[in-house]
């Protein structure tokens, strides 16, 4: 894949748009609502539930605007990554304790690493908690492996699960416990480094991604899966690659946590329920800009399922509550004014589904920030989508190799 190419074209595409996907629409409204085409609200007014559940799955039913339609059109050909298809099937006795979703990922990541790591001897895995994949790594592929984790806890039960799993021959398996962390360190950093060493971060939250590409900048092999971009910080996190500096996109902290949204596939339950939590969440801002103008954007925070399940009245009085304001209001009043807005947070609603049209571009551009990094570095890279986004919704790997391998089937 051309990177640049495809970085260039995808910031082309945002960058007219960063007005809308760069603030909050709930923080903002109802200016950051004024900011949307009228073309394009117009358009979502029109859609039924089973539109709307289109609308959320990235599908434009009916007649949408044209504009709306190219740029959507324009993003999912930007966005669609090659698929590695590969599964590496794990006994039961080997993905005993695991979660669905660990097994899922488990199985795939052995399967990608086998043919691209035959000239790897050693390996450090960062976050490995009870070291599941570097006991799986060791095991298949006859790897040094070193699992680093700042949880001694974890790590212990890692120790007491090779105990009443070990194999006749022995594991070389060694848990250290450390935080990875920029800059020198001493204990951990030449296990990042060697033509025979492969450096693996699943799930590498928010910067320590980044973390990792720089320390294996020796290494012979690297493959980093990251999440939780809400917690990078632009420009410290983003770019990180001189193309992506020439041609950068205005991240904001909303723009980051956009990235982390993982919404497709819902059931007709699941959307159900999605609408629920933001029409309370919605109704209840308006509820304490009319009550508390002096309080600015109040954080309602996080509900049980519950209180979304219930009359807005109780949902309401419980927040209320934990921030210590009284409205003043009956339960019966609290209703009817939830009933009073719910055309406004319909266009709540439906500016967000419009506004989650641009979080997977916007992960992509994180993504191919990084991997244009790592060429730069002078590895050969990999962008894939490795998991089944309905299990592991951050699925995009990045895969580096210090060695060129022209084929990774044959190994010629």
């Amino acid at each position: 894949m051309d990177f640049q190419a495809r970085l260039a074209a995808l910031t082309h595409q945002l960058q007219p748009w960063s007005p809308l996907w760069s603030r909050s629409i709930l923080q903002g409204w109802p200016g950051s609502g004024a900011a949307w085409p009228e073309d394009w609200r117009a358009y979502a007014r029109s859609l039924d539930e089973a539109g709307e559940r289109q609308l959320d799955q990235g599908v434009l039913v009916g007649v949408p605007p044209p504009s709306l339609g190219a740029l959507l059109g324009a993003l999912q050909e930007l966005t669609a990554l090659p698929w590695h298809e590969g599964v590496h099937a794990l006994t039961v006795a080997e993905t005993q304790g695991l979660s669905a979703k660990k097994t899922h990922e488990l199985e795939r990541v052995l399967a990608l690493l086998a043919p691209r790591t035959r000239f790897i001897h050693q390996a450090v895995d960062i976050g490995g908690g009870m070291g599941h994949l570097a006991r799986l790594c060791a095991r298949t592929f006859g790897w040094t492996f070193h699992s680093i984790d700042r949880d001694a806890a974890l790590q212990d039960k890692g120790r007491r699960w090779l105990t009443k799993t070990h194999p006749p021959g022995g594991d070389t398996l060694c848990f250290i416990q450390a935080s990875v962390e920029d800059g020198p360190q001493p204990r951990i950093d030449p296990l990042f480094s060697g033509r025979d060493r492969a450096s693996i971060g699943l799930h590498t939250c928010g910067p320590l991604a980044l973390t990792q590409l720089r320390k294996s900048e020796g290494a012979g092999f690297v493959l980093n899966i990251g999440c939780c971009y809400d917690k990078l910080e632009a420009p410290r996190d983003y770019p990180v690659s001189r193309f992506g500096g020439a041609h950068p996109l205005p991240f904001t902290p909303h723009a980051l946590a956009l990235t982390t949204r993982g919404r497709q596939h819902k059931t007709e339950e699941e959307f159900a329920r999605m609408k629920r939590v933001y029409a309370w969440r919605f109704a209840f801002d308006l509820l304490s800009r009319q009550r508390f103008p002096e309080r600015g954007f109040v954080r309602a925070g996080d509900a049980s399922r519950t209180l979304y399940a219930g009359r807005f009245a109780v949902y309401a009085r419980d927040r209320l509550e934990r921030l210590g304001l009284d409205a003043v209001m009956t339960d019966a009043e609290l209703d009817a004014f939830e009933v009073s807005v719910r055309a406004e947070t319909r266009e709540l609603l439906l500016c967000h589904l419009l506004r989650d049209r641009f979080a997977r571009a916007l992960e992509v551009v994180l993504l191919l920030d990084r991997a244009l990094l790592l060429e730069e570095l002078g590895f050969q890279v990999e962008l894939l989508q490795l998991f089944d986004p309905r299990l592991s919704p951050r699925n995009l790997a990045l895969i580096a190799s210090s060695e060129l391998i022209h084929d990774v089937d044959t190994g010629t």
